[in-house]
């Protein structure tokens, strides 16, 4: 049985289900991203944002009376500062990486925010428009893995998946631990995006939904 046919054989049972819930606004999407890294989604990223869509008086999810700029989640940062905006609003003084002097992921959020804006992206129909286009895309990827705690690229796969993207995945410790599970090898976050689109193009389903399957049973106890 090839690599393929064993996740397939181990994830035809799990409960994969469509996106059925998802962020109003490319700044909720971009804290999303980076908050996550080495982080425990429900008791700190999810928080974090929801703190700040509380703070700027936005409904946090789809459908939304209207949507954030996110030039706007910019001027924010900027006007309050990284390290008061880390403090004050979100509440949620994470580093990029564990030493003390790793930059604050407040502030790699606003380096997302800033490069996305420079290129035009500032709703997530932007974003949609960015992932349609190749050429545009190249050094928008570029810029963004330039932004301290890139690692992987685990964290630029997941902010796709934010804004919309099914065909992406976050091949993040959750997802290779699984993959190394089945597999009984170690997996690197490239095989692990091959693997899981191949798997899901044979459960006719989105790598989304397996991505998302898969972390769900990694979550649970």
């Amino acid at each position: 049985m090839d690599e393929v046919a064993q996740i397939v054989d181990r994830a035809i049972h799990l409960a994969r289900e469509p996106r059925t819930r998802r962020w109003a606004h490319t700044s909720l999407c971009v804290l999303d991203a980076v908050f996550s890294i080495n982080a425990d989604y429900e008791r700190h990223t999810a928080p974090t944002c929801h703190r700040y869509a509380t703070w700027a008086g936005i409904t946090p999810y789809l459908p939304a009376p209207d949507e954030q700029s996110l030039s706007r989640f910019v001027n924010d940062v900027q006007k309050t500062g990284v390290e008061a905006f880390s403090k004050q609003i979100l509440r949620n003084r994470q580093r990029t990486r564990a030493h003390h002097d790793a930059p604050r992921k407040t502030e790699a959020a606003l380096g997302y925010a800033e490069i996305l804006v420079s290129h035009g992206v500032s709703t997530l129909a932007d974003a949609d428009a960015l992932l349609a286009d190749a050429d545009r895309l190249e050094p928008v990827e570029r810029a963004l893995a330039g932004i301290p705690g890139h690692g992987s690229g685990a964290r630029l796969s997941y902010l796709w998946m934010l804004v919309g993207a099914d065909d992406r995945i976050k091949p993040d410790r959750m997802i290779l631990r699984w993959l190394e599970g089945v597999l009984h090898r170690r997996v690197t976050p490239p095989e692990a995006t091959s693997l899981i689109t191949a798997a899901a193009a044979q459960l006719a389903c989105t790598p989304w939904e397996l991505d998302h399957a898969i972390w769900k049973t990694q979550r649970t106890p």
